[in-house]
C-alpha cells in the first residue's frame, strides 16, 4: 500500500533523477519513478495492469486504496454481453481519482456554438489577480469516449498549481456526433475565452491548450486552426499528452511511424507487448466511428502530422514510454523543432497509453500537471 512519503519520494524522483537521451535527433526528457527498473513496466502500472477481478475481490483489504473504486475501469462491467461493443470500452475509460487541489471554484458555463449549446466547467484559483493563464483542456477517449470527472482532479489542480483558469470542454463524443463536430465545439471553446478574457480575469496572451491521446489532438488541431485562420496569437501554448497525431495504417504511408522493435522489453513481458500493441490494433474501428463515411482520414484535422508546423506556438509534449503513440509524438517534436517552435519533450518510463487518468495513484500525473503548470506561470 503506498504511503504519503513514499508517493511524495516517488514524485520528487521522476524530476531528480531525470535523464537526457537521443532519439533519432530528437533530445528526450526520461522521467521514471526511483523503484522502477530499466526495460520493466512502472510498478504500479504493473500492480494495476496484471491484477486480476479475483486477485482483486481476494485481496480487496490489502490493495492500494486507489483501486478499490476502480473495479469497472481496471476489469470492464461483469456482464459485458449486455453492452455494445461502444457502451462497454466507453465504461472501462477513465478512473475514479483523488482530489489533491484545495480552494479551486468550479462552475459549469454554457456557450453558443454554432452547433448549439456547448457544456464546459471552469476551474478557478480564486488568487484575485486579473493577468492569469488560462488552459482550455479537452479529455482523451479515442474521439468516442471519456468524460468530464474522468479529468476534473486534474483540471482542478492544474488551476491551482499554475494560480489560473482551467475550462474543460464536454464536447460532443462520436459515433454519435461525428467530426468535425466535436473539433468545432473545442475550437470554438477557444474563440469564447479569447473573446470574453476579461469577464474571465484571464490574459488574452496567456490562453493555452491542453488534452489527452484524443483530446491532445484536438489541442493540437485547435492551435493549427486558429494559426491557418489568422488567429494564431489566440493559442500561445500548447500541452500534448501523448496525443494521437497520425491515422497511417501502415509502413507504406510516409506518415506511419511505429516501430516494435523500438520498445524496450528485454523480459518479453507479454503485457507490455499488448500494451504498446492495444491502439494500432483498434485504428480501423476508431476511424469508422470518428469519422462521416468518405471523410479523409490523413487530413490535417484528423492527422495533424501532414501539416506544417511552422508559426505554432511553443509546446511540452509528453509520452508514456509503452505506448503505441509514442513513436509518432516523438515525430511530432521532430517536426517542431524543425520549424523553430520552442518545444520539449518529455517521456515517462515504464507507463502505458492512458495513465493520466491515474492521478493520485501514478505520481507520474502530478508532474505532468507540475510541467505544465511551470509553463503556464512563465507566460508572458
Amino acid at each position: 500500500m503506498l504511503g504519503e512519503k513514499e508517493y511524495d519520494k516517488l514524485l520528487a524522483s521522476l524530476s531528480v533523477d531525470a535523464i537526457q537521451v537521443e532519439a533519432d535527433g530528437l533530445t528526450v526528457e526520461v522521467r521514471s519513478c526511483f523503484d522502477r527498473k530499466q526495460g520493466e513496466l512502472d510498478p504500479r502500472t504493473e500492480e494495476a495492469g496484471k491484477m486480476t477481478r479475483a486477485d482483486f475481490h481476494k485481496n480487496h483489504d490489502s490493495i492500494n486504496p486507489m483501486l478499490l473504486p476502480n473495479e469497472i475501469h481496471l476489469f470492464g462491467p461483469e456482464n459485458p454481453e449486455r453492452y455494445s461493443d461502444i457502451e462497454y470500452i466507453r465504461a472501462q475509460f477513465g478512473w475514479v481519482t483523488k482530489d489533491m487541489s484545495s480552494g479551486i471554484k468550479t462552475e459549469k458555463i454554457k456557450i453558443e456554438g454554432s452547433r448549439g449549446e456547448i457544456t464546459a466547467f471552469k476551474y478557478e484559483a480564486p488568487t484575485g489577480e486579473k493577468n492569469r493563464p488560462c488552459m482550455i483542456f479537452f479529455h482523451g477517449g479515442g474521439f468516442f469516449g471519456g468524460a468530464i470527472p474522468t479529468t476534473e482532479n486534474q483540471c482542478k489542480l492544474l488551476a491551482e498549481l499554475s494560480g489560473g483558469v482551467v475550462i474543460s470542454v464536454d464536447y460532443p463524443l462520436a459515433p454519435e456526433y461525428k467530426f468535425p463536430a466535436g473539433f468545432d465545439a473545442c475550437y470554438e471553446t477557444v474563440e469564447w475565452a479569447y473573446e470574453n478574457a476579461d469577464a474571465l480575469g484571464i490574459a488574452k496572451n496567456k490562453i493555452a491548450v491542453c488534452g489527452d491521446s484524443a483530446g491532445g489532438n484536438l489541442a493540437l488541431c485547435c492551435a493549427m486552426r486558429a494559426r491557418d485562420e489568422g488567429k494564431g496569437g489566440m493559442i500561445a501554448y500548447m500541452a500534448l499528452i501523448y496525443p494521437t497525431v497520425t491515422r497511417a495504417k501502415d509502413a507504406k504511408s510516409r506518415y506511419f511511424y511505429f516501430k516494435k522493435e523500438a520498445y524496450d522489453n528485454p523480459g518479453k513481458d507479454p503485457y507490455i507487448d499488448e500494451q504498446v500493441d492495444l491502439i494500432g490494433k483498434g485504428s480501423d474501428r476508431l476511424v469508422s466511428w470518428y469519422l462521416p463515411e468518405g471523410e479523409d482520414p490523413m487530413q490535417p484535422y484528423v492527422s495533424p502530422i501532414t501539416a506544417s508546423m511552422e508559426d505554432m506556438p511553443q509546446a511540452l509534449v509528453i509520452t508514456a514510454e509503452y505506448d503505441y503513440l509514442r513513436m509518432e509524438c516523438e515525430e511530432l517534436s521532430r517536426q517542431l523543432n524543425a520549424a523553430g517552435v520552442k518545444s520539449r519533450h518529455i517521456r515517462y518510463g515504464g507507463i502505458i497509453h492512458g495513465v493520466f487518468d491515474r492521478l493520485g495513484y501514478a505520481p507520474q500525473v502530478e508532474d505532468m500537471l507540475r510541467e505544465i503548470a511551470k509553463d503556464l506561470r512563465r507566460l508572458k
